[in-house]
Parts: structure tokens; sequence; C-alpha cells
């Protein structure tokens, strides 16, 4: 068989692995969202103090992305994806055993330090799989990750009646770590890429910490704008069907359901609205009807809980539908982008990207909780629909890369 014909098949079967592991990666950092409001009460917290300790993550996230691309150009992705999944795994398996805030918070560092090391070394594979391959793999990627995300909101909503939040984390770390292992010896390695010119390794690299081209930065603005509805949602959305619409335990899953499928829809489908409308049209129209939706789905439903629980109930899960729709495929446009045109090892360049993104995210979190202690997690959750409102504005940025026209 001709070397490339080999090639290329080696690639379309790192690309189903990796399909599974993005689908694995949902499982075990999401297993614990559906049941937030379950961990607040373990630990005695008010809502702003509970969401300022899980935006004490974006720390461990940080250091994580900070670093990530020269470790996994000094050891190769696979070594980066294996430590991280015990990193993982430990965390999120012993994080509800504790009642101390400040343990509590020093694992929630370690657990999202590990999920970031994961999400630039698995995004960096993937980036240049997809150019390796000639088609669009990345959206189909998220849609795998929100396949998980869907099955294991699914999953939290039955047996959250049944077993308790600490038998359920603990089971779904032990079940999924050789999982993974497995999955990550079936890929090739980032060393076997041409991923771009070499990072600086040694002191000089903490100057290379921040975006050093305009491109760079304005991809961090526009990923920061399109992706906090979605991680505010799995942040608060427990909290607010449980709290602000009185959803019982079960039935309060619902709303992350909705929102899980309308994204796995947006990007399964991703290359047919992209074939149809072009990427600038997918940024406009998504963010715009999104955030709108979104808005007023939830802000309304708050606004008539008291008076209609029926209509309250009908208009939020029509929010997250709309607002989980919207947001579909943009940061996969917004990842392609910055693969095509990055002149430095994509790793450093994700890396450098998620570095700002993540500062943001950290000012944003203690805003979003902030709001929904002194005033409603109803209103909070209008910050990202106000930010995924502005994401139109970094729609030129696709401009740039024709073969996404393709």
């Amino acid at each position: 068989m001709p070397s490339a014909d080999k090639k290329t098949l080696d690639l379309e079967r790192a690309y189903k692995f990796l399909l599974g592991m993005n689908f694995l990666f949902a499982v075990l950092i999401i297993s614990w969202i559906p049941r937030f409001s379950e961990v607040k009460k373990l630990l005695g917290l008010n809502n702003e103090v509970f969401g300022s300790l899980m935006g004490l993550g974006s720390i461990g996230s940080l250091v994580a992305y900070g670093s990530s691309g020269y470790v996994i150009e000094r050891f190769g992705s696979k070594r980066v994806i294996n430590v991280s999944i015990i990193l993982m795994a430990i965390s999120y398996g012993g994080i509800t055993w504790t009642k101390s805030v400040t343990i509590f918070a020093l694992i929630n560092l370690f657990a999202a330090a590990g999920g970031s090391f994961l999400h630039i070394a698995l995004s960096g594979l993937q980036t240049v799989i997809q150019k390796e391959l000639g088609r669009p793999i990345i959206p189909k990627m998220h849609g795998s990750f929100n396949t998980g995300f869907l099955l294991v909101i699914l999953i939290g909503g039955i047996i959250s009646p049944f077993i308790s939040v600490r038998t359920h984390l603990t089971v779904i770390s032990i079940i999924i770590s050789p999982i993974f292992f497995y999955c990550a010896t079936q890929l090739p390695s980032s060393r076997d890429f041409e991923m771009g010119e070499k990072p600086h390794l040694g002191l000089k690299f903490v100057k290379e910490l921040v975006p050093r081209t305009q491109l760079e930065w304005l991809i961090s603005l526009g990923l920061i704008c399109a992706t906090v509805i979605e991680i505010s949602t799995n942040d608060w959305m427990a909290i607010y069907a449980r709290e602000t619409l009185n959803i019982p335990a079960g039935p309060h899953v619902i709303y992350f359901i909705l929102f899980s499928l309308a994204m796995i829809i947006a990007r399964w489908k991703f290359a047919a609205m992209l074939n149809r409308f072009g990427a600038i049209n997918l940024i406009h129209y998504g963010s715009i009807i999104g955030s709108i939706g979104y808005a007023i789905g939830i802000y309304g439903a708050f606004l008539v809980v008291g008076s209609s629980p029926g209509i309250a109930f009908v208009m939020a899960g029509f929010g997250v539908l709309i607002g989980g729709f919207g947001i579909g495929g943009i940061q996969a446009i917004f990842i392609k982008v910055l693969g095509d045109k990055s002149g430095t090892s994509l790793n450093v360049a994700l890396g450098r990207v998620y570095f700002v993104f993540t500062m943001y995210l950290f000012v944003i979190r203690l805003l979003i909780s902030f709001i929904a202690e002194r005033v409603s997690v109803a209103a909070a959750l209008l910050v990202p629909a106000v930010l995924l409102l502005l994401t139109f504005r970094f729609a030129h940025l696709a401009d740039e890369d024709k073969e996404l026209q393709k």
C-alpha cells in the first residue's frame, strides 16, 4: 500500500479515536455540573462565594495555558494527555469528599489545570489532522463533546434522586480513566506533524505568554464573547433551574439537555451550514439570534415564574435552545482561522490565546457571581447573552480564511 494511503488511513483512525476522546472528556468534566446545587449545599456556600470558588479554577487554567505549548513540545502530546487524565480523574473523583472550602478550591485548581492541558493537546492534534485530511473535523469534535455532555446530563438527571454526588463522580472517574488511556495509545504524537515554528524553551517563553499578533488578540476576544454563554450555562443552569424556577432535582436537567442538543445539531451539521451560509454569516446571525433568544427566554422566565410557572418553564427552554444553536460552530471557525494563520507552533499559539481567554473568563465569572448573589441568577445570565451579541464584531476574521468558504 502506498505510504500516502497508509498515512490517510492512520489519520482517519486517529480522527475516530479523537471523536471518542472528546466524548469521554465531556463525560469526565461535565458529570458534576447538573449537581452543582448539591455541591454548593455540601460546602454551605451562597451563590457569590460558590461562583467565586469556581472562578478560581481559572488560575489553574492560566498556569496550564501559559505553559502547555512548551510542555507539549518538550514531552509530546500523548504524555501530556495521559498525565492530564490522571490529574483530572483524581480531582473530580475526590472533589466532593471534602467539606473544606480551602481544599475544594485547591482540587478545583488541579482539575482546571488538567482540563486545560488536555484541551490544548487535543486541539493541536485535531487542527493539524483537519488540515492533513482537507475537511472540517473540529466541529464534529465539538459535537462529540456535546454528545457526551448530553448523555451525562441525562444520566445525572435520572440518578440524582437515588445516588449521592460523591458516589456518582467517583465511579465516573474510575471508569473513564483506563478507556481514555487506551484511546491515547492510538493517537499519533504532535511531533509527527509540522506544527509551525518551534517555541523558545527556557525563560524567554515568559515573554510569549500573551498573544504576539493582532490576529491572536482578536481570536481570544472573539472566543471569549462566543463561549462564555456555554460556560455560564454549565456553571449556573442547575442553580437557576432549582432555585429560580423551583424545578426539582432530576427534571431540572431538561435545560442542559436542550442546550446540548442544539449545539450537537449545529456542530454535526456545521459543514452543510457553512456551505450554505458562509462563515461570516454563521457568526453574524448565530451570535445575534442566539443572544437575543437566550436573553428573552432566561430573563422572561424569571419575570413570569411567580404567576405562570408553566410558561416560565417553556420560556427558559426556548432560551437555552436558541442560545445553544446560535453559538454552533463559531468556536470552530475561530480556531480554524488561528490554525491556518499562526506563524509559530500551533500548540503555543493556542496556549497564548487561551491564556488571555482565561484571564478574561476569571473576571467575567466573578462579575456573574456578584450579580447572581446581589441581583439574581437570571440577571447574571444576561452577561453571557450580551457578550454573545458582541461576537458579530469579530465575523470579519473568517474573511481572512478563504478555505472556510469552500
